[in-house]
């Protein structure tokens, strides 16, 4: 990287108070990244070991509750909102906001994806989905190298909540 250019660093969700402890669980259960600080106000990770780089935040913000519950209220009252939303948690997951990071190999991504799979079916209160998988050679995917699973966290609410996980072969 050549001096004085800018780089990411980290990601924060503004989370429903009363789903922290759900989504730290999801969390630590799917994706196995190092948790740094778990305090009533703020769970961390880390997906290297530099501490500047590639952290991933949450935090309680009553707000946001009030706006999933106004948003779940005023769907029965607008079917354009409701097809909206509807459209957007349906959409392909390269199109929706998403936060991508890389596993350290294929296998790894193989590993978390069938793990994602399974916690779909077996732990619905964790509300994974794994939304599309793209792999080189299947017509779709965007490389010959690059394989992507889109795993969405619906406790997150309705935006936002796509994960994009990547490998790479070459």
């Amino acid at each position: 990287m050549t001096q004085g250019a800018q780089r990411w660093n980290h990601v924060n969700f503004a989370v429903a108070p009363e789903r922290l402890p759900l989504i730290e669980e999801c969390i630590d259960t799917l994706f196995g990244w190092e948790k740094f600080v778990a305090k009533p106000y703020l769970v961390g990770y880390r997906l290297s070991d530099d501490m500047h780089e590639a952290a991933l935040y949450f935090r309680p913000v009553p707000a946001s509750a009030a706006l999933h519950l106004a948003l779940d209220r005023l769907r029965t009252q607008d079917p354009g909102l409701d097809t909206a939303l509807h459209t957007l948690d349906g959409i392909e997951g390269d199109w929706a906001d998403h936060t991508g990071f890389m596993t350290a190999s294929l296998a790894e991504w193989e590993d978390r994806l069938a793990l994602a799979r399974r916690l779909e079916r077996e732990r619905p209160d964790l509300a994974i989905r794994v939304v599309d998988v793209l792999r080189p050679g299947d017509g779709r995917a965007q490389t010959d190298y690059l394989y992507q699973a889109f795993i969405r966290l619906g406790l997150l609410g309705p935006l936002r909540n796509t994960f994009e996980m990547q490998a790479r072969t070459a």
